[in-house]
């Protein structure tokens, strides 16, 4: 059963995220009309951010297939999930620095998988964390109990994010990819960030 659903997040509410280094970022839920600024996020990632996020090699992609998959993943189904998109404005114009967001298991409705992606010049600076824990306070808003991660087993920075959100969390090592599930406790009562009545 479905509790505490968001039913009417305000899809243009932003929140203010600061670097270490100072730098600030504004997160938004993801809109359809996000699928270019995915698409300029792709190519600015490094070859190892790709592979960590993506599981295989990514380079010599072919144009039309970034294309077909950023407008994929620009369409949410706001029933089953939800992708944050961290923004800044650089040289002129609104670019991506950082996406995360979950997706409901459709056999297991408390339960979702989960992923982040983050610009490497902004990797390191404490934006992935608060941009996944804004993440998991939407999850627990949202009635998740469970959030499935996937990762390479030496992923120091994606299991040392997860730790640090201080949740409990269980951990399974096989053929080089560690398995994370994040229990998302009770204890921690959710925040609405992104709503104007909870």
């Amino acid at each position: 059963m479905r509790t505490n659903r968001l039913k009417h997040p305000n899809m243009n509410a932003t929140v203010r995220l600061r670097a270490r280094d100072g730098r600030e970022v504004r997160v938004r839920h993801m809109r359809r009309d996000d699928a270019e600024l995915l698409e300029r996020l792709f190519y600015r990632l490094s070859p190892e951010t790709r592979y960590r996020r993506f599981f295989v090699p990514l380079t010599n992609v072919d144009e039309t297939l970034v294309q077909r998959e950023a407008a994929r993943l620009a369409s949410i189904d706001p029933e089953r999930e939800t992708a944050l998109i961290a923004l800044i404005d650089e040289d002129g114009r609104e670019e991506a620095v950082a996406v995360a967001r979950y997706a409901r298991l459709a056999e297991h409705e408390d339960t979702c998988e989960a992923s982040i992606v983050i610009r490497d010049d902004f990797q390191g600076v404490g934006i992935g964390r608060q941009l996944f824990d804004l993440l998991v306070q939407v999850a627990l808003a949202n009635g998740v109990k469970h959030m499935s991660l996937l990762t390479h087993a030496d992923n120091s920075g994606m299991i040392a994010l997860v730790q640090g959100l201080g949740m409990p969390y269980k951990g399974h090592f096989a053929a080089g990819l560690y398995e994370i599930d994040l229990q998302l406790s009770e204890a921690h009562a959710p925040v609405f960030p992104f709503t104007t009545s909870p």
